[in-house]
Protein backbone atom coordinates (compact mmCIF):
# COMPACT_ATOMS: atom_id res chain seq x y z
CA UNK A 1 0.00 0.00 0.00
CA UNK A 2 0.85 3.54 -0.35
CA UNK A 3 2.59 5.44 2.27
CA UNK A 4 0.08 8.11 3.97
CA UNK A 5 1.25 12.25 2.87
CA UNK A 6 2.08 12.16 6.94
CA UNK A 7 4.17 9.09 6.54
CA UNK A 8 6.21 10.79 3.22
CA UNK A 9 6.67 14.04 4.89
CA UNK A 10 8.69 12.18 7.98
CA UNK A 11 10.96 10.70 5.39
CA UNK A 12 11.55 13.71 3.36
CA UNK A 13 12.74 15.46 6.92
CA UNK A 14 14.68 12.67 7.78
CA UNK A 15 16.97 12.38 4.87
CA UNK A 16 16.97 16.46 4.64
CA UNK A 17 17.90 15.89 8.50
CA UNK A 18 20.88 13.74 7.68
CA UNK A 19 22.44 15.64 5.22
CA UNK A 20 22.27 18.70 7.93
CA UNK A 21 24.24 16.59 10.06
CA UNK A 22 28.40 17.45 10.40
CA UNK A 23 29.59 14.45 9.63
CA UNK A 24 33.03 14.70 11.59
CA UNK A 25 30.80 15.30 15.04
CA UNK A 26 27.67 14.75 13.96
CA UNK A 27 26.57 17.78 15.14
CA UNK A 28 23.54 20.13 13.52
CA UNK A 29 23.87 23.65 12.30
CA UNK A 30 22.04 26.88 12.90
CA UNK A 31 21.16 28.48 9.31
CA UNK A 32 20.86 31.84 11.22
CA UNK A 33 24.12 31.70 13.31
CA UNK A 34 26.40 28.95 11.82
CA UNK A 35 26.77 27.04 15.60
CA UNK A 36 25.21 23.98 16.81
CA UNK A 37 22.13 25.52 18.76
CA UNK A 38 21.31 24.35 21.66
CA UNK A 39 17.65 23.76 21.51
CA UNK A 40 17.62 22.72 17.33
CA UNK A 41 14.13 22.91 15.62
CA UNK A 42 13.24 22.42 11.83
CA UNK A 43 11.34 24.07 9.63
CA UNK A 44 8.95 21.69 8.08
CA UNK A 45 8.72 24.62 5.22
CA UNK A 46 12.35 24.22 4.05
CA UNK A 47 13.45 21.92 6.36
CA UNK A 48 16.61 24.17 7.98
CA UNK A 49 17.35 23.35 11.31
CA UNK A 50 17.42 26.98 13.45
CA UNK A 51 18.48 27.84 17.10
CA UNK A 52 14.48 28.46 18.61
CA UNK A 53 15.42 31.63 20.11
CA UNK A 54 16.69 32.84 16.99
CA UNK A 55 13.85 31.58 14.63
CA UNK A 56 10.92 32.57 17.02
CA UNK A 57 12.64 36.26 17.67
CA UNK A 58 12.55 36.45 13.58
CA UNK A 59 9.29 35.12 13.69
CA UNK A 60 7.76 37.89 15.75
CA UNK A 61 8.75 40.12 13.24
CA UNK A 62 8.12 38.16 10.00
CA UNK A 63 6.09 35.50 9.24
CA UNK A 64 7.91 33.75 6.94
CA UNK A 65 10.66 31.00 6.58
CA UNK A 66 13.81 33.00 6.56
CA UNK A 67 14.99 30.43 3.95
CA UNK A 68 12.72 30.46 1.23
CA UNK A 69 10.10 32.94 2.25
CA UNK A 70 7.51 30.50 2.81
CA UNK A 71 4.43 31.12 5.33
CA UNK A 72 5.89 29.91 8.78
CA UNK A 73 4.35 29.94 12.24
CA UNK A 74 6.00 29.04 15.86
CA UNK A 75 3.68 26.02 16.19
CA UNK A 76 4.63 24.69 12.98
CA UNK A 77 8.30 24.66 14.47
CA UNK A 78 9.76 20.72 15.81
CA UNK A 79 11.81 20.52 18.15
CA UNK A 80 14.29 17.87 17.81
CA UNK A 81 16.11 15.73 20.66
CA UNK A 82 19.38 15.40 20.44
CA UNK A 83 21.98 14.29 23.31
CA UNK A 84 23.57 17.17 25.09
CA UNK A 85 27.48 17.47 24.68
CA UNK A 86 29.63 19.81 25.92
CA UNK A 87 31.77 22.14 23.31
CA UNK A 88 35.24 21.23 23.25
CA UNK A 89 37.34 24.49 23.56
CA UNK A 90 39.07 25.90 20.11
CA UNK A 91 42.47 24.70 19.17
CA UNK A 92 43.51 28.14 18.68
CA UNK A 93 42.84 28.47 22.54
CA UNK A 94 44.91 25.86 24.40
CA UNK A 95 48.33 27.00 24.87
CA UNK A 96 49.35 30.14 26.45
CA UNK A 97 50.80 31.51 23.41
CA UNK A 98 47.71 30.80 21.30
CA UNK A 99 45.39 32.58 24.34
CA UNK A 100 48.62 35.50 24.23
CA UNK A 101 47.85 36.02 21.03
CA UNK A 102 44.02 36.12 21.28
CA UNK A 103 44.45 39.08 23.69
CA UNK A 104 46.65 40.59 21.41
CA UNK A 105 44.03 40.40 18.77
CA UNK A 106 41.39 41.87 20.80
CA UNK A 107 43.89 44.56 22.08
CA UNK A 108 44.78 45.79 18.76
CA UNK A 109 40.84 45.84 17.36
CA UNK A 110 39.96 47.46 20.72
CA UNK A 111 42.89 50.53 20.06
CA UNK A 112 41.30 50.46 16.24
CA UNK A 113 38.14 51.14 17.84
CA UNK A 114 39.16 53.92 20.08
CA UNK A 115 40.79 55.62 17.21
CA UNK A 116 37.73 55.40 14.96
CA UNK A 117 35.92 56.88 18.20
CA UNK A 118 38.00 59.62 18.60
CA UNK A 119 37.82 60.32 15.25
CA UNK A 120 34.39 60.84 15.13
CA UNK A 121 34.51 63.16 18.59
CA UNK A 122 37.24 65.40 16.88
CA UNK A 123 34.84 65.85 13.66
CA UNK A 124 31.08 65.77 15.76
CA UNK A 125 32.90 68.81 17.46
CA UNK A 126 34.34 70.91 14.23
CA UNK A 127 30.06 70.14 13.67
CA UNK A 128 29.66 71.41 17.06
CA UNK A 129 32.10 74.80 16.67
CA UNK A 130 30.64 75.50 13.36
CA UNK A 131 26.94 75.54 14.20
CA UNK A 132 27.99 77.88 17.52
CA UNK A 133 29.61 80.10 15.49
CA UNK A 134 26.91 80.54 12.90
CA UNK A 135 24.50 80.77 15.81
CA UNK A 136 26.42 83.66 17.32
CA UNK A 137 26.82 85.00 13.84
CA UNK A 138 22.97 84.94 13.21
CA UNK A 139 22.24 86.71 16.93
CA UNK A 140 24.63 89.53 16.02
CA UNK A 141 22.67 90.30 12.87
CA UNK A 142 19.44 89.82 14.54
CA UNK A 143 20.43 92.32 16.92
CA UNK A 144 22.23 94.90 14.18
CA UNK A 145 19.09 94.57 12.30
CA UNK A 146 16.85 95.46 15.58
CA UNK A 147 18.98 98.20 16.22
CA UNK A 148 18.78 99.55 13.15
CA UNK A 149 14.97 99.21 13.21
CA UNK A 150 14.56 101.27 16.31
CA UNK A 151 16.93 103.80 14.92
CA UNK A 152 14.53 104.02 12.00
CA UNK A 153 11.55 104.34 14.13
CA UNK A 154 13.19 106.49 16.23
CA UNK A 155 13.88 108.89 13.36
CA UNK A 156 10.41 108.73 11.45
CA UNK A 157 9.15 110.40 15.11
CA UNK A 158 11.60 112.93 14.92
CA UNK A 159 10.71 114.14 11.02
CA UNK A 160 6.89 113.91 12.35
CA UNK A 161 6.44 114.12 15.69
CA UNK A 162 3.01 114.92 15.49
CA UNK A 163 2.14 111.71 14.03
CA UNK A 164 4.48 109.95 16.74
CA UNK A 165 2.81 111.73 19.35
CA UNK A 166 -1.08 110.31 18.39
CA UNK A 167 0.78 107.08 17.62
CA UNK A 168 2.21 106.68 21.20
CA UNK A 169 -0.41 109.13 22.81
CA UNK A 170 -1.00 106.74 25.91
CA UNK A 171 3.13 106.53 26.92
CA UNK A 172 2.98 110.37 26.29
CA UNK A 173 4.29 112.23 29.43
CA UNK A 174 3.95 115.55 30.54
CA UNK A 175 6.10 118.26 28.20
CA UNK A 176 6.99 115.17 25.78
CA UNK A 177 4.94 115.98 22.96
CA UNK A 178 5.72 117.99 19.98
CA UNK A 179 4.74 120.41 17.94
CA UNK A 180 3.78 119.19 14.17
CA UNK A 181 6.53 120.27 12.17
CA UNK A 182 6.50 118.50 8.82
CA UNK A 183 9.98 116.66 7.79
CA UNK A 184 12.18 118.85 5.26
CA UNK A 185 10.51 122.77 6.52
CA UNK A 186 11.62 125.31 8.87
CA UNK A 187 10.45 126.48 12.46
CA UNK A 188 6.34 127.44 12.53
CA UNK A 189 5.66 130.46 11.20
CA UNK A 190 5.20 132.48 14.78
CA UNK A 191 8.27 130.99 16.31
CA UNK A 192 10.66 131.90 13.14
CA UNK A 193 9.23 135.66 12.84
CA UNK A 194 10.00 135.81 16.55
CA UNK A 195 13.86 134.77 16.53
CA UNK A 196 13.94 136.74 13.26
CA UNK A 197 12.87 140.24 15.10
CA UNK A 198 14.94 139.35 18.03
CA UNK A 199 17.91 138.82 15.90
CA UNK A 200 17.39 142.14 13.80
CA UNK A 201 16.98 144.10 16.77
CA UNK A 202 20.02 142.90 18.69
CA UNK A 203 21.96 143.39 16.03
CA UNK A 204 21.15 146.98 15.19
CA UNK A 205 21.80 147.37 18.88
CA UNK A 206 25.39 146.21 18.55
CA UNK A 207 26.15 148.33 16.01
CA UNK A 208 25.72 151.38 18.23
CA UNK A 209 26.79 149.81 21.67
CA UNK A 210 30.69 151.00 21.70
CA UNK A 211 32.99 149.83 24.53
CA UNK A 212 31.84 150.22 28.51
CA UNK A 213 34.49 153.03 29.54
CA UNK A 214 33.99 151.26 33.16
CA UNK A 215 35.56 148.14 31.54
CA UNK A 216 38.44 146.21 33.62
CA UNK A 217 41.63 147.14 31.96
CA UNK A 218 44.51 144.27 31.46
CA UNK A 219 46.41 145.69 34.76
CA UNK A 220 43.47 145.45 36.37
CA UNK A 221 42.80 141.94 35.35
CA UNK A 222 46.38 141.37 36.06
CA UNK A 223 45.95 142.45 39.80
CA UNK A 224 42.86 140.08 40.26
CA UNK A 225 43.14 137.88 43.34
CA UNK A 226 40.92 135.37 44.74
CA UNK A 227 38.20 137.75 46.83
CA UNK A 228 35.70 134.90 48.15
CA UNK A 229 35.29 131.37 48.49
CA UNK A 230 32.05 129.41 48.43
CA UNK A 231 33.03 125.34 49.40
CA UNK A 232 30.31 122.86 49.84
CA UNK A 233 27.36 124.07 47.48
CA UNK A 234 27.58 120.40 46.59
CA UNK A 235 28.16 116.83 47.79
CA UNK A 236 31.33 115.11 47.67
CA UNK A 237 30.66 115.09 43.44
CA UNK A 238 32.13 117.58 41.08
CA UNK A 239 30.57 120.87 39.97
CA UNK A 240 30.24 120.28 35.98
CA UNK A 241 28.68 124.04 34.96
CA UNK A 242 27.93 127.45 36.29
CA UNK A 243 26.12 130.59 35.30
CA UNK A 244 25.51 134.12 36.41
CA UNK A 245 22.08 136.08 35.91
CA UNK A 246 22.95 138.40 33.21
CA UNK A 247 22.20 141.42 34.93
CA UNK A 248 23.29 140.28 38.75
CA UNK A 249 26.51 138.43 38.52
CA UNK A 250 26.09 138.24 42.41
CA UNK A 251 23.85 135.59 41.63
CA UNK A 252 24.51 132.57 40.67
CA UNK A 253 24.01 129.31 39.61
CA UNK A 254 26.08 125.38 39.72
CA UNK A 255 24.77 122.67 38.74
CA UNK A 256 26.71 119.11 39.81
CA UNK A 257 27.23 115.06 39.95
CA UNK A 258 25.10 114.77 42.94
CA UNK A 259 21.67 115.54 40.67
CA UNK A 260 20.90 118.94 42.09
CA UNK A 261 21.81 122.50 40.89
CA UNK A 262 22.25 125.41 43.67
CA UNK A 263 21.31 129.14 43.30
CA UNK A 264 23.48 131.21 45.12
CA UNK A 265 23.79 134.92 46.11
CA UNK A 266 27.47 136.15 46.51
CA UNK A 267 26.46 139.41 48.32
CA UNK A 268 24.26 137.25 50.56
CA UNK A 269 26.47 134.80 51.07
CA UNK A 270 23.26 132.47 51.25
CA UNK A 271 21.77 129.40 49.25
CA UNK A 272 18.78 131.26 47.83
CA UNK A 273 17.71 127.92 46.23
CA UNK A 274 18.76 123.72 46.30
CA UNK A 275 16.80 122.36 43.15
CA UNK A 276 16.16 118.67 43.30
CA UNK A 277 14.50 116.40 41.23
CA UNK A 278 17.04 115.16 37.83
CA UNK A 279 17.46 111.28 38.57
CA UNK A 280 21.39 111.79 36.94
CA UNK A 281 23.94 114.40 37.12
CA UNK A 282 23.54 118.30 36.25
CA UNK A 283 25.22 118.97 32.80
CA UNK A 284 23.99 122.40 32.07
CA UNK A 285 22.81 125.56 34.02
CA UNK A 286 20.93 129.01 33.51
CA UNK A 287 19.77 132.07 35.26
CA UNK A 288 16.35 133.83 33.43
CA UNK A 289 17.35 137.47 32.79
CA UNK A 290 13.79 138.73 33.55
CA UNK A 291 12.36 136.64 35.40
CA UNK A 292 12.67 134.28 38.72
CA UNK A 293 13.34 131.16 36.73
CA UNK A 294 16.58 128.89 36.28
CA UNK A 295 16.65 126.20 33.54
CA UNK A 296 19.00 122.60 33.99
CA UNK A 297 19.91 119.75 32.29
CA UNK A 298 20.71 116.44 32.90
CA UNK A 299 21.57 112.65 31.82
CA UNK A 300 18.46 111.80 32.29
CA UNK A 301 17.13 113.02 29.05
CA UNK A 302 15.25 115.83 30.61
CA UNK A 303 15.31 119.39 30.69
CA UNK A 304 13.61 121.29 33.58
CA UNK A 305 12.43 124.84 34.09
CA UNK A 306 12.75 126.27 37.90
CA UNK A 307 10.53 128.32 39.60
CA UNK A 308 13.26 129.78 41.64
CA UNK A 309 11.27 130.97 44.69
CA UNK A 310 9.22 127.54 45.19
CA UNK A 311 12.23 125.80 44.31
CA UNK A 312 10.11 123.65 42.06
CA UNK A 313 10.15 122.48 38.89
CA UNK A 314 7.46 124.31 36.66
CA UNK A 315 8.37 122.42 33.10
CA UNK A 316 10.45 118.70 32.96
CA UNK A 317 11.08 119.13 29.35
CA UNK A 318 11.02 115.21 27.88
CA UNK A 319 13.08 114.99 24.67
CA UNK A 320 12.01 111.69 22.72
CA UNK A 321 15.71 111.49 21.02
CA UNK A 322 17.51 112.96 24.42
CA UNK A 323 17.01 109.01 25.83
CA UNK A 324 20.86 109.17 26.32
CA UNK A 325 21.27 112.06 28.03
CA UNK A 326 21.75 115.88 27.30
CA UNK A 327 25.01 117.28 27.25
CA UNK A 328 24.29 120.73 27.75
CA UNK A 329 21.94 123.98 26.98
CA UNK A 330 21.72 127.71 25.78
CA UNK A 331 19.03 130.03 26.72
CA UNK A 332 17.58 131.51 23.11
CA UNK A 333 18.12 135.47 23.00
CA UNK A 334 14.16 135.59 22.30
CA UNK A 335 14.08 134.54 26.16
CA UNK A 336 11.08 131.88 25.96
CA UNK A 337 12.87 129.18 24.21
CA UNK A 338 15.62 127.01 25.13
CA UNK A 339 18.28 124.94 23.11
CA UNK A 340 19.51 121.51 24.17
CA UNK A 341 21.74 118.96 22.60
CA UNK A 342 22.32 115.19 23.49
CA UNK A 343 24.05 111.91 23.42
CA UNK A 344 21.74 110.48 20.81
CA UNK A 345 23.39 112.91 18.00
CA UNK A 346 19.55 115.21 18.03
CA UNK A 347 19.46 119.15 18.77
CA UNK A 348 16.26 120.25 20.03
CA UNK A 349 14.57 123.50 20.98
CA UNK A 350 11.68 123.70 23.58
CA UNK A 351 9.29 126.11 24.99
CA UNK A 352 9.82 127.74 28.29
CA UNK A 353 6.15 129.06 28.75
CA UNK A 354 4.57 125.45 27.39
CA UNK A 355 7.26 123.13 28.49
CA UNK A 356 6.97 121.31 25.25
CA UNK A 357 9.64 120.49 22.63
CA UNK A 358 9.34 122.80 18.98
CA UNK A 359 11.15 120.47 16.87
CA UNK A 360 13.88 118.01 17.46
CA UNK A 361 16.66 117.62 14.66
CA UNK A 362 19.16 114.50 14.04
CA UNK A 363 22.68 114.81 12.88
CA UNK A 364 23.48 113.01 9.66
CA UNK A 365 26.78 111.95 11.16
CA UNK A 366 24.66 110.31 14.45
CA UNK A 367 27.49 111.25 16.68
CA UNK A 368 27.30 112.35 20.20
CA UNK A 369 27.14 115.79 21.15
CA UNK A 370 29.06 117.23 23.91
CA UNK A 371 28.40 121.01 24.53
CA UNK A 372 26.11 124.13 22.80
CA UNK A 373 25.99 127.13 22.40
CA UNK A 374 23.51 130.19 20.86
CA UNK A 375 25.02 133.07 18.15
CA UNK A 376 24.31 136.53 20.33
CA UNK A 377 22.30 137.22 17.15
CA UNK A 378 20.02 133.98 17.90
CA UNK A 379 19.98 132.67 13.94
CA UNK A 380 22.73 129.90 14.24
CA UNK A 381 23.67 127.56 17.14
CA UNK A 382 26.91 125.69 16.93
CA UNK A 383 27.33 121.77 18.62
CA UNK A 384 30.38 120.38 19.54
CA UNK A 385 30.60 116.29 19.22
CA UNK A 386 32.87 113.38 19.89
CA UNK A 387 34.33 113.00 16.70
CA UNK A 388 36.26 116.48 17.00
CA UNK A 389 33.70 118.32 14.74
CA UNK A 390 32.27 121.78 15.58
CA UNK A 391 28.99 121.95 13.61
CA UNK A 392 27.17 125.07 13.26
CA UNK A 393 23.43 124.99 12.18
CA UNK A 394 20.70 127.79 10.96
CA UNK A 395 17.92 127.57 13.51
CA UNK A 396 15.39 128.83 11.30
CA UNK A 397 16.02 126.31 8.56
CA UNK A 398 17.11 123.52 10.42
CA UNK A 399 20.02 122.91 8.49
CA UNK A 400 23.47 122.42 9.03
CA UNK A 401 25.57 125.40 7.28
CA UNK A 402 28.97 125.16 8.48
CA UNK A 403 31.53 122.66 10.10
CA UNK A 404 34.57 123.72 11.97
CA UNK A 405 37.57 120.64 11.69
CA UNK A 406 40.79 120.47 13.50
CA UNK A 407 40.51 118.61 15.96
CA UNK A 408 41.88 114.82 17.23
CA UNK A 409 39.18 114.60 20.14
CA UNK A 410 35.74 115.53 21.33
CA UNK A 411 35.02 119.21 21.24
CA UNK A 412 34.79 120.16 25.19
CA UNK A 413 33.88 123.60 24.48
CA UNK A 414 32.50 126.65 22.10
CA UNK A 415 31.91 130.38 23.22
CA UNK A 416 31.01 133.51 20.60
CA UNK A 417 32.06 136.86 21.53
CA UNK A 418 28.63 138.92 22.01
CA UNK A 419 29.70 141.21 19.40
CA UNK A 420 28.99 138.11 17.26
CA UNK A 421 32.42 138.10 15.54
CA UNK A 422 34.75 135.40 16.84
CA UNK A 423 33.71 131.99 17.96
CA UNK A 424 35.90 130.17 20.01
CA UNK A 425 36.06 126.13 20.31
CA UNK A 426 38.38 123.31 22.27
CA UNK A 427 38.84 120.27 21.91
CA UNK A 428 40.25 117.48 23.58
CA UNK A 429 43.90 118.05 22.22
CA UNK A 430 43.89 120.77 24.47
CA UNK A 431 44.02 123.63 21.65
CA UNK A 432 41.66 126.86 21.66
CA UNK A 433 40.88 127.53 17.84
CA UNK A 434 39.79 131.01 17.00
CA UNK A 435 37.32 131.79 14.52
CA UNK A 436 36.69 134.85 12.85
CA UNK A 437 32.97 133.91 11.54
CA UNK A 438 33.28 137.40 9.10
CA UNK A 439 34.96 134.73 6.57
CA UNK A 440 34.13 131.28 5.89
CA UNK A 441 37.22 128.95 8.03
CA UNK A 442 39.14 131.71 9.10
CA UNK A 443 41.59 130.48 12.10
CA UNK A 444 42.43 133.55 13.15
CA UNK A 445 45.08 132.12 16.00
CA UNK A 446 45.39 129.05 18.25
CA UNK A 447 45.80 128.73 21.87
CA UNK A 448 47.81 125.53 22.66
CA UNK A 449 47.71 124.66 26.93
CA UNK A 450 51.14 122.86 28.15
CA UNK A 451 49.09 119.89 29.72
CA UNK A 452 45.51 118.90 30.89
CA UNK A 453 42.25 119.32 29.03
CA UNK A 454 39.88 122.13 28.38
CA UNK A 455 36.59 122.45 30.20
CA UNK A 456 35.40 125.86 29.36
CA UNK A 457 35.02 128.81 27.17
CA UNK A 458 33.76 132.41 28.14
CA UNK A 459 33.89 135.92 26.56
CA UNK A 460 33.00 138.71 28.72
CA UNK A 461 30.39 140.96 27.59
CA UNK A 462 32.33 143.47 25.71
CA UNK A 463 34.11 140.90 24.17
CA UNK A 464 37.63 142.08 25.05
CA UNK A 465 38.51 138.90 26.88
CA UNK A 466 38.52 135.35 26.67
CA UNK A 467 38.54 133.00 29.90
CA UNK A 468 40.36 129.18 29.57
CA UNK A 469 39.03 126.73 32.05
CA UNK A 470 41.70 124.17 32.29
CA UNK A 471 43.98 122.76 34.82
CA UNK A 472 44.15 126.51 35.72
CA UNK A 473 41.85 129.61 34.84
CA UNK A 474 44.21 132.09 31.85
CA UNK A 475 42.38 135.38 30.78
CA UNK A 476 43.13 136.48 27.05
CA UNK A 477 43.33 139.50 25.26
CA UNK A 478 41.04 139.06 22.13
CA UNK A 479 43.03 141.92 20.65
CA UNK A 480 46.76 140.42 20.04
CA UNK A 481 45.10 137.08 21.62
CA UNK A 482 47.82 138.03 24.56
CA UNK A 483 47.78 135.87 27.90
CA UNK A 484 46.92 138.61 30.70
CA UNK A 485 46.21 136.83 33.60
CA UNK A 486 46.82 132.64 34.83
CA UNK A 487 45.06 132.14 38.51
CA UNK A 488 46.18 128.70 39.85
CA UNK A 489 45.27 126.44 42.58
CA UNK A 490 46.57 123.21 43.99
CA UNK A 491 42.98 122.24 44.84
CA UNK A 492 42.55 120.73 40.93
CA UNK A 493 41.58 122.06 37.44
CA UNK A 494 38.35 124.61 36.95
CA UNK A 495 35.56 122.98 35.58
CA UNK A 496 33.85 126.48 34.28
CA UNK A 497 34.22 129.92 34.36
CA UNK A 498 32.26 133.45 33.61
CA UNK A 499 33.18 136.77 33.65
CA UNK A 500 31.27 139.22 35.93
CA UNK A 501 30.39 142.46 34.90
CA UNK A 502 32.38 144.49 33.16
CA UNK A 503 34.99 142.03 33.80
CA UNK A 504 36.33 143.59 36.88
CA UNK A 505 35.71 139.65 38.19
CA UNK A 506 35.86 135.96 37.07
CA UNK A 507 33.60 133.67 39.08
CA UNK A 508 35.32 129.68 38.91
CA UNK A 509 34.26 126.46 39.84
CA UNK A 510 36.87 123.74 40.75
CA UNK A 511 36.71 120.33 40.76
CA UNK A 512 37.43 120.39 44.63
CA UNK A 513 33.68 121.51 44.58
CA UNK A 514 34.48 124.67 45.42
CA UNK A 515 33.38 128.32 43.99
CA UNK A 516 36.06 130.90 43.82
CA UNK A 517 35.95 134.53 42.89
CA UNK A 518 38.88 136.41 41.59
CA UNK A 519 38.41 140.41 41.39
Amino acid sequence: AAPSVRARRGILLFFQLQSLVNKDDMSLICAISGNVPDAPVVSPVSGAVFERRLIELHLSSSDKDPINGQPLSVDQLVELKVPKFIRPRPPNATSVPALLKLLQDEMDATVLETFHQRQHVDKVRQELAHALYQHDAACRVIARLTKERDQARQALATLQPGAAAATNASEATDGAAAMDVEAGQGLPSDIAARIKKRAEELSKGRRKRAKPAELATPEAIQAFTQKNSIPGLHAANAINALSLHPSNDALLITGGSDKRAVVFNRSEEKEVAVLKGHTKKVTGVRLHGSSEVALTSSQDGTLKVWDIAKAEASHTIQVATHGKGVCGLSLHPTGDLVLSAGDDGCWALSDLQTGKVVVSVPSESSQAYTCVQTHPDGLIMAAGTHDGMVRVFDIKEKKEVHVFKGYTGAISAVAFSENGYYFATAGGDSTVKLWDLRSVNNNVHNITLESGSIHDLDFDHSGAYLAVAGSVLSVYGTKQWDLVKTFGDSAGHVAAAKFGSLARSVVTAWSDRTVRVFA
